[in-house]
């Protein structure tokens, strides 16, 4: 088993602020700005408190982009969550320096951990959009991100769950959960919300646990490298000798530290973590059959006995 890397989250665990401290707008940050401006609805929108570009991921203020979108933004003190709300009856709950968050009673695993910047809560773009059936989108010609509500779709007669899941871009089994549907049987006049988070989707619910595995296993490795410690998961999962399913693999007993000692629970994922494990995940392979890695400048004399698939940067895999 590979080394576990050495992971500093400076942000992990933050004690439970007051909501004057979680949801105030400040100025100036450690991070780089990504932007002060983006389209709301169709109309450029100068923020007091800019997105923040971070590994390759955009945050964005929860509490002035909610105030833009109409969205209602609560504090739980008791158990120190931030809540935000919309008119949809959504309902996401997060805090500070975890990547687990709660939605519609529910709870699920993002890919990065909510953040304090300049005493204003961040979470990702894409994450708080997507729960408040909004959508996010991009500007070509201003290079600005942007954000849309969607409607939820009104049922007509002769759709079915399959064909309006091909009309809107997703599957109908990522519909049945995002509506809590358990068949495919619609009746005319039903809405149904169209937009379904990454997190909740079947077939990307793995995409925030491999993406933090493959960070702090090989954050510092190459794109292959990590797309090489996805494959290793996958390959388990279909080997017939490791649990049968992404999240069993990686926290059985023995195997991967990290899970072992919470660091999954507190670790932000690069972009790049991320696009490996979805390339991963879709059947992209860079080491077939390989179902274990190690360091062999660390273990050389089990470099030496090992059936090696291929070394890529600092990692060796093999069967």
């Amino acid at each position: 088993m590979a080394k576990e890397l050495a992971h500093i989250n400076w942000l992990s665990r933050l004690a439970v602020l007051s909501l004057a401290l979680l949801l105030t707008v400040g100025t100036g940050s450690a991070f780089a700005a990504s932007s002060s401006t983006l389209f709301i609805e169709d109309e450029k929108v100068s923020l007091n408190q800019s997105l923040r570009l971070v590994d390759g991921v955009t945050f964005a203020p929860v509490k002035e982009l909610a105030a833009l979108m109409d969205w209602h933004v609560a504090y739980d003190a008791d158990a120190g969550y931030v809540v935000v709300m919309n008119g949809e009856g959504d309902k996401l709950a997060f805090r500070s320096g975890e990547s687990e968050v709660r939605y519609n009673g529910k709870t699920y695993d993002i890919p990065q951990t909510a953040r304090m910047i300049n005493d204003t809560s961040y979470l990702p773009l894409r994450v708080l959009t997507e729960a408040m059936h909004a959508q996010v989108g991009w500007q070509a010609e201003d290079k600005l991100s942007s954000v849309t509500d969607v409607e939820p779709y009104v049922v007509q007669s002769g759709d079915t769950l399959a064909s309006i899941a091909e009309a809107n871009g997703t599957t109908a089994a990522a519909l049945k959960v995002r509506n809590g549907l358990t068949s495919d049987a619609l009746n005319a006049g039903d809405s149904l919300k169209m937009i379904v988070p990454e997190f909740m989707d079947p077939a990307t619910a793995d995409v925030a646990l491999l993406s933090k595995l493959i960070q702090v296993e090989a954050g510092y490795e190459p794109y292959e490298g990590k797309i090489a410690i996805a494959n290793v998961v996958l390959n388990r999962v279909k080997s017939g000798r490791f649990p049968d399913t992404v999240s069993g693999v990686i926290y059985a007993a023995g195997q991967f530290p990290p899970a072992r000692n919470g660091n999954l629970q507190t670790l932000s994922a690069s972009s790049e973590s991320v696009q490996a494990a979805k390339a991963a995940l879709s059947g992209e392979n860079v080491v077939p059959g390989a179902l274990y890695f190690f360091n062999p400048k660390l273990e050389p004399a089990k470099a030496k006995k090992s059936s090696v698939v291929k070394t890529i940067g600092h990692h060796m895999f093999i069967r």
